[in-house]
């Protein structure tokens, strides 16, 4: 049987067997797996590993995801974070020594409290993205990371870009609100595959207007919808 629906029953669905797979909580035989649809055919081979809250929110195993697989490095900066809500990508930066963030949301009252109270974040609340200044900033941002929904990536960068001249990025990528709603099923998931890698390649191709190296990072926790997201990392910033 797939690990994902022997495990399904045990944590309630596919979707958070698929994710504590990902997340490394998963053994087979003592030893991790990273594959949901490995054939197991005996329960008892199977081990669940406890879960420990190492972010303030699921989407900081996103990009600790990214920071890990290209090897980020934040110590010193100053972060731009884009969307933040409540905080897990600047979460991540602050774990990987980020001296600073600079965090950006429409919303109101979304920050965790460890975050409100860490001197090093600064919280900007009820701030639309596609506004910001280089002088609503006392510091010069030298990385990026974005997390927005229910609009295009490229309509919140692209302004941001223009403004910012950041040296790296890392932004998640969501392709259901990448393209029209007819290509979603009912429940606004995105089940064409080709469709998905498109938008995803045609993001990759856009930021490269802007850096010279963009990397996929593609095998990360989905939404909790079931869409299948992915992490773009850009660095060497193209001199313009």
């Amino acid at each position: 049987m797939r690990l994902d629906r022997l495990l399904a029953e045990t944590m309630g669905s596919r979707a958070k067997a698929q994710d504590a797979i990902r997340a490394g909580r998963i053994q087979v035989d003592g030893k991790p797996v990273s594959k949901p649809s490995l054939d197991v055919s005996d329960p008892e081979q199977v081990t669940i590993l406890p879960a420990e809250a190492e972010f303030v929110s699921r989407a900081g195993a996103k990009l600790k995801k990214a920071v890990d697989v290209c090897s980020i490095d934040l110590q010193g900066q100053t972060v731009l974070d884009i969307g933040a809500s409540t905080g897990g990508f600047t979460d991540v930066c602050l774990q990987h020594g980020a001296a600073k963030v600079y965090a950006v949301d429409v919303g109101h009252l979304q920050l965790a409290d460890k975050l409100d109270r860490d001197p090093r974040v600064v919280k900007m609340e009820g701030v639309n993205a596609r506004d910001l200044q280089p002088q609503d900033l006392p510091d010069v941002p030298e990385f990026l990371c974005m997390d927005v929904s229910f609009i295009s990536a490229k309509t919140v960068l692209e302004p941001l870009l223009q403004r910012f001249a950041v040296r790296h990025l890392a932004v998640l990528v969501k392709p259901q609100f990448e393209c029209g709603p007819a290509a979603l099923n009912k429940h606004g998931v995105l089940r064409d595959d080709r469709l998905r890698s498109r938008i995803i390649q045609d993001m990759k191709t856009w930021l490269l207007q802007y850096f010279v190296h963009v990397r996929i990072v593609d095998d990360i926790l989905p939404g909790r919808s079931g869409n299948r997201e992915a992490m773009l990392y850009a660095w060497e910033r193209r001199m313009r």
